[in-house]
């Protein structure tokens, strides 16, 4: 794991640093967009991209992390789940739901 890791390498200590300092769901939704993209054509990813950018864009942690970063300057964003053991799987799959008559199409 990347905890023990970070017991002996500095670039795995920092790594994880950085992860802690992310929202939550982004990073579950990252990690199973990576995951998913591997298998997809490019217009599959490209409908998946855009699912999850309706999504974020319509969520909470898009603006809490801007506010925090631009707005505030360096303040903590407050992200809604604040944990990863917070996020479910049903949240993450709602940002890779089909969007509908939004649906990008190719």
């Amino acid at each position: 794991s990347l905890e023990r890791a970070g017991a002996d390498d500095a670039f795995a200590a920092k790594t994880l640093a950085t992860l802690k300092t992310r929202s939550p769901t982004s990073l579950n939704v990252a990690w199973r967009q990576i995951s998913a993209g591997s298998t997809l054509s490019m217009d599959e990813c490209m409908k998946m991209e855009f699912r999850i950018l309706n999504r974020m864009l319509a969520g909470h942690d898009f603006y809490a992390g801007i506010r925090a970063a631009i707005i505030d300057k360096g303040s903590t964003p407050a992200w809604r789940p604040a944990s990863l053991d917070e996020v479910s799987a049903a949240d993450i799959d709602t940002y890779f739901a089909p969007l509908g008559d939004k649906e990008l199409t190719l």
